[in-house]
């Protein structure tokens, strides 16, 4: 182990174990939440970092000037990969860890950095629950990426910010040799597209139907929404974002009352399949690479487990379609 190690994991709570346990080398957070809000292509990673910082602040996530500061000497830190010893990537098998593993090797590929050159700790448990002695036994079992994974996560990349979703929906019908969990994270992210239907993304409806079954705090409809994943990656302040989505005008499907968060009466009728939320409420949404609007209101159909076009229908909004 050397000290002119670079180490990048997910967040906060892991570097806390690393420092606990000893962990030589530099020690890098990479903090962002990418399966929300947009991720353009082709754009340099300083540029991509200053759209997401915008669009974090915006949401409520971080101080604007903070977020742009961190993101910024985050970036100086991964320019610098070159100069390390050893790059070591600690990922987890949700969404949230699956995507900020593809952005990185993405940027180390583009500086030359690849097979040999990288090393991964992928793990199916939480990084930040384990103990410090269970976080070093991982150390051992790292893998070096070879050119054939570097090539692939480049690729899937690309698939997640492109404008073209069925490129998106392609990539998660896909194994990948190496990346165990990839496949799973990119079909939880189709499922965040619009149901045909419902209109509801998976986490909209999860969080609307904890709410309807009882749980009305913010913090339990967080836990029992969150309860449904086979594997969590939504974050407490993300999950609440997405509450407050729902109590938005024109045409809420929840409601806040003293007591807390009820279903609203349109609310009630989206889930039991009498409603489509989007023939009544504006949609303005990015996933990764593609802006849904009226103009492009791509749905997720669960029976085929496809990303599908939409027709228009009455209000100016669409209805989804197989063509």
């Amino acid at each position: 182990m050397s000290v002119n190690t670079l180490h990048v994991t997910n967040g906060d709570s892991v570097l806390h174990l690393w420092k606990k346990a000893g962990l030589l080398g530099t020690h890098l957070a990479w903090r962002d939440v990418l399966h929300e809000g947009p991720v353009p292509g082709n754009l340099p990673l300083e540029q991509l970092s200053r759209v997401r910082a915008d669009y974090l602040a915006s949401r409520g996530y971080g101080n604007a000037i903070k977020v742009h500061h961190d993101f910024e000497k985050r970036d100086a830190v991964i320019r610098r990969a070159s100069e390390f010893d050893e790059i070591v990537l600690w990922f987890e098998h949700d969404l949230y860890d699956q995507l900020q593993l593809l952005q990185i090797l993405a940027v180390l590929q583009q500086q030359g950095l690849g097979a040999g050159a990288v090393q991964l700790v992928q793990s199916d448990n939480y990084l930040g629950m384990l103990s410090a002695d269970e976080m070093m036994s991982l150390y051992p079992k790292r893998r070096f990426l070879t050119s054939a994974m570097a090539d692939s996560a480049a690729k899937v990349w690309r698939s997640f910010t492109s404008d073209a979703p069925e490129q998106l929906n392609a990539a998660a019908s896909q194994q990948y040799n190496g990346f165990p969990f990839m496949g799973g994270a990119l079909k939880r992210l189709c499922e965040e597209f619009p149901a045909a239907g419902s209109g509801l993304s998976r986490t909209q409806k999860q969080v609307l139907e904890a709410c309807a079954l009882g749980a009305h705090q913010k913090e339990e409809i967080f836990r029992r929404a969150q309860a449904r994943e086979e594997a969590s990656f939504l974050g407490d302040s993300v999950c609440y974002a997405h509450i407050d989505d729902l109590c938005a005008e024109p045409s809420p499907l929840l409601s806040q009352l003293d007591a807390g968060y009820e279903a609203t009466v349109l609310g009630r009728r989206v889930l039991a399949g009498d409603a489509d939320w989007l023939e009544h409420q504006p949609l303005n949404r990015w996933i990764g690479g593609t802006h849904l609007d009226a103009q492009h209101p791509w749905r997720w159909d669960e029976a085929t487990e496809r990303v599908i076009q939409g027709q228009t229908v009455s209000g100016g909004e669409r209805a989804p379609t197989d063509s």
